[in-house]
């Protein structure tokens, strides 16, 4: 007896279309194949309908509409996948006409519109909302796509790493119960499926016991039909969706990096059908959400690796002048178990081991070690569901998560990070087992569509949280270098130890600076394209000075850019100085900085601005990071005011920055210049704790001093001194 499992199915050559729309094939000679009920939309037999050419089809559709075909073929003959897309009436009936390529066959495409018109005025607010929701772009999501096709309930499902998914999103009618946190099995979407997810973003059923239509004319059940959108559903989805309780779908791919990340899933207890033009809203505003989500993440991603970059850069800085491998690692040990997220480190070496945090027993450590001896695994290993010997008697706290790393190659030095069991309660929409029935005309078991979706709680445990792949990307750094470090030792340490330190500073003062400074620039960019899109009758002296920033911000770019190129290139960058008058760009980056924190009612008086040696790009980073925390952190005072003025001290150039802020209490005033520290009062506004640190870099590059004077709740003046 075979037993047939559901990716077994080929769903994408069923032969058969939904009831509210009609379907034509071509190839190049003529209809091969056409929905059997275009019979009565035509009132003419199939037979005259097969064989014909698209030329001579488009008008019994429609006489009202000028059919291009060269147009027409021109758009949907492209490198891209693209519908041509009209609106018809045919017997007083609106419908949306698409055509497409696919297969070298062209489809041809009727479904029925809806009575709704959806204005495109609305995708402004649509875009807004997702933006504005505070980072939570997938639950904006759900809201906006439910508004948009009435259904009952809309959830994100993300898939899982074994291929399970779970609801991490969700907008429902009052009267239905929350899925959120709920699992599904693989099973529930099968490979096939998920495949065609993947090539055809949008699919839905308006009514699960309408009739079908069949697909007449030439080898007609071997059409390919991945990219139609009236494409019948399989019954065993079908039967799925109706044991759940659903009379109506809708589903919208999330696809991230080619792969099919998770779905937004819709779902109506009633009949109701998602016309063309409410699918590809949703499956724009799907797409926005993905880029939304994807910035996000990154954002995330490289302040993580920004801190992490700075331990690095000093853990360099001490192995090139320290010969005690073991005692630096000591040291940066603490800091490295926090930034791996580690319950635990050990480090084991020639003169023994060492510890910090919650570590296995020794018995659990040992039992660690055989294993990796007979894997014979000894530059990298990273788990996160390490299996024990347990005995019974044994009460010690269990370790699944495990990273192991060789810091000497073809030596016994590791470090290695632990993480305790991770307890928790998975929820499933019912319990995930695949049940199979029996065909005895065919003799064969095929999967039975789950009847039973109730809460299924099952414990998990046995597994720690996941190391990241940035946590374990940080690992692998910390090995590679020490080992770097060693390599470079010898007679050049004192060269190599002044080269790392020329590198280290322009490094710091640069790359920082490509998260944090470029956002001013790139803000001024983004404001006047914003203004020129929104608004067709701009002043022509407007224009001009639109334009004039647009130069300015990109030539600023341009400027950095080069200059992280030249660390990329050589150990140290070299800088022009020159002598340069800084007013305009103050007044640049007052304008700009009042936009970016809504700070139009600002007071901002500008003094005497005598000119000082520097090199441009820096000094424009420095005040751009003084004036701008002066207007963000005075921002919320009913009368924000922000001073800047210099005057001469001797053979030195002073300037000061001046506001009626939030002031500091700094006891220590060298702290505020440490990197990422931030003063419990500045919690309230945006920041990474990154401006003061390359304010204090670039002083330092431009042989000046940086001092600070503030009172908690009246303001802080800020003075740069200038070599004469």
């Amino acid at each position: 007896m075979r037993q047939i499992e559901c990716h077994e199915e080929e769903i994408h050559l069923c032969g058969k279309i939904q009831f509210f729309g009609f379907l034509f094939i071509f190839d190049d000679s003529g209809c091969i194949a056409a929905s059997e009920n275009l019979v009565e939309l035509l009132g003419t037999p199939m037979k005259n309908i097969l064989g014909l050419p698209m030329n001579r089809v488009l008008p019994l559709l429609s006489t009202e509409v000028e059919w291009n075909l060269v147009e027409i073929d021109k758009q949907i003959n492209g490198e891209i996948f693209v519908r041509f897309v009209e609106r018809i009436r045919v017997k007083e009936v609106d419908y949306y006409l698409s055509i497409y390529r696919y297969d070298r066959k062209t489809y041809l495409e009727i479904e029925i519109c809806n009575e709704d018109h959806l204005k495109a005025t609305r995708l402004f607010y649509y875009a807004k909302y997702l933006e504005e929701q505070h980072g939570n772009a997938w639950q904006s999501l759900t809201v906006l796509i439910r508004q948009i096709i009435g259904f009952d309930r809309v959830m994100v499902y993300r898939f899982e790493e074994d291929s399970s998914g779970q609801v991490i999103a969700e907008s429902l009618a009052d009267d239905m119960d929350s899925l959120i946190g709920y699992r599904y099995p693989e099973f529930d979407i099968p490979s096939q499926a998920r495949a065609l997810y993947t090539k055809f973003l949008a699919r839905h059923v308006a009514d699960i016991d309408a009739p079908t239509i069949a697909v007449q004319g030439r080898d007609a059940a071997e059409i390919d039909l991945t990219r139609c959108s009236l494409r019948a559903l399989s019954p065993v989805h079908l039967q799925y969706l109706r044991n759940s309780g659903v009379l109506a779908s809708a589903s919208f791919s999330i696809v991230i990096e080619g792969k099919l990340w998770g779905l937004v899933a819709c779902q109506n207890r009633k009949p109701l059908n998602v016309d063309l033009a409410q699918r590809h809203l949703c499956a724009f505003l799907t797409q926005y959400a993905i880029n939304y989500y994807l910035s996000e993440h990154q954002k995330e991603n490289l302040v993580a690796q920004t801190i992490m970059g700075v331990m690095e850069r000093d853990l360099k800085s001490e192995l090139l002048v320290n010969h005690d491998i073991a005692v630096v690692l000591e040291r940066f040990a603490p800091q490295i178990m926090e930034l791996a997220v580690a319950d635990g480190l050990m480090i084991k070496h020639d003169r023994g081991f060492k510890t910090w945090g919650d570590v296995p027993t020794e018995q659990f450590q040992q039992q660690i070690d055989r294993y990796l001896d007979q894997l014979g695994d000894n530059e990298l290993f990273a788990t996160s569901n390490f299996v024990y010997d347990v005995n019974e008697a044994m009460e010690s706290t269990i370790f699944p998560g495990i990273i192991r790393i060789n810091i000497l190659p073809s030596n016994t030095w590791y470090i290695y990070l632990f993480r305790k069991e991770h307890v928790y309660e998975d929820v499933w929409a019912g319990k995930p087992e695949k049940i199979y029935q029996y065909d005895p005309e065919r003799k064969v078991e095929f999967p039975s569509p789950r009847t039973s979706f109730e809460a299924w709680r099952e414990i998990m445990k046995g597994k720690s949280t996941k190391w990241s792949r940035s946590e374990i990307a940080f690992v692998e750094k910390v090995a590679q270098i020490t080992q770097q470090a060693i390599a470079q030792r010898g007679g050049e340490i004192a060269q190599l130890n002044k080269e790392l330190m020329r590198s280290n500073n322009a490094l710091d003062t640069f790359g920082y600076t490509l998260t944090h400074d470029l956002k001013n620039p790139l803000s001024s960019i983004k404001l006047a394209a914003q203004m020129m899109l929104l608004k067709d009758d701009l002043p022509k002296d407007l224009l001009r000075k639109m334009a004039n920033n647009i130069m300015d911000a990109t030539t600023l770019i341009t400027e950095m850019m080069d200059k992280v190129y030249q660390l990329t290139q050589s150990n140290s960058v070299s800088f022009k100085l020159e002598l340069i008058d800084p007013q305009i760009k103050i007044m640049n980056i007052v304008e700009s900085c009042k936009q970016q924190f809504g700070v139009t009612h600002l007071e901002f008086v500008l003094g005497q601005t005598l000119p000082v040696q520097a090199e441009r790009t820096l000094l424009y980073q420095l005040f751009l990071n003084l004036i701008g925390n002066a207007i963000k952190y005075s921002s919320k005072k009913e009368q924000p005011l922000v001073e800047v003025y210099s005057e001469k001290q001797d053979n030195s150039v002073c300037y000061y920055i001046k506001d009626n802020g939030i002031g500091m209490d700094i006891q220590d005033k060298a702290n505020i210049f440490e990197i990422f520290k931030r003063l419990p009062n500045s919690q309230a506004f945006e920041g990474s704790g990154i401006g003061l640190s390359i304010v204090k870099r670039i002083a330092n590059r431009l042989s000046a001093k940086v001092s600070v004077e503030s009172e908690l709740n009246v303001g802080t003046t800020f003075c740069v001194k200038f070599k004469g």
